[in-house]
């Protein structure tokens, strides 16, 4: 079994054990019997994907789909609705309210589980891609507008607090307003690096325009991003750009 984790969302109890039982196999797959249950459940679980039914009491699939879709903790999560309703309206709200997969009862579990695959590999290409942009440029971002306008929020998090040599992932999980745990799954879902590694990655991207334009010591800008040991930063630097601070202003030079 893999580490995938699925959330079932169903009111049907033969449904929603149908699903569990052809999919346990592959996934680790938890339930809820209902849209409330279910939004809570995904919130604090944080799933790799979430099944859902429409036709749900507390919260019908089509609220609960644009909940987690505009909530930046649910927000990055696949969403295959299921239901009844065959009218392209009712397609076409689903669809609008985020659904990345729209699929009519009765299903075939097979096409269920192709859509989980596709899906599945679809979210990690795009966290691979991702995560090269955050290393070549880390302001160049390509995603859904709600993760868009997380990660911006957190460079600009980052950036206020450079530095901060104390600045780390539990004073930025404060920043944020999200608990720590619930940071790291979230960041973890769109980007392969840690983000520990991503803040330093920021800082050292902060200390190479700094050293560009040539007014700072390299003591000055290591300490500018904070780094107060300049050998370790002397270390990190050239890890990331191949070369040490002093070469690297002498290539600029050049």
């Amino acid at each position: 079994m893999s580490e995938i984790k699925i959330l079932v969302i169903e009111d049907n109890e033969e449904v929603r054990d149908f699903i569990r039982l052809c999919l346990e196999p592959t996934y680790i797959v938890t339930t809820a019997c209902d849209g409330r249950e279910g939004l809570n459940t995904a919130v604090t679980l944080l799933p790799d994907l979430i099944i859902t039914d429409v036709m749900m009491p507390e919260i019908d699939g089509n609220e609960l789909c644009q909940r987690l879709k505009t909530d930046e903790r649910t927000s990055h999560i696949p969403v295959i609705m299921l239901t009844a309703k065959v009218a392209e309206a009712h397609q076409v709200e689903g669809l609008e309210s985020g659904a990345d997969v729209y699929l009519t009862k009765p299903f075939s579990i097979q096409i269920l589980q192709s859509y989980i695959k596709t899906l599945l590999k679809s979210k990690e290409l795009s966290r691979q891609h991702f995560s090269q942009k955050v290393f070549l440029e880390p302001s160049s971002v390509e995603i859904g507008t709600v993760d868009k306008k997380f990660m911006e929020r957190l460079m600009l998090i980052i950036e206020q607090n450079m530095s901060n040599a104390a600045f780390d992932v539990t004073l930025l999980s404060r920043e944020v307003g999200m608990s720590k745990a619930v940071l790291y799954k979230k960041f973890s879902a769109l980007v392969h690096i840690p983000i520990g590694e991503y803040i330093k990655t920021l800082r050292l991207k902060k200390a190479a325009l700094l050293l560009e334009h040539d007014k700072f010591t390299i003591a000055e800008v290591a300490w500018e991003v904070g780094f107060s040991d300049r050998k370790y930063f002397s270390k990190e630097f050239k890890k990331h750009f191949g070369q040490t601070p002093s070469e690297y202003v002498d290539a600029i030079k050049k």
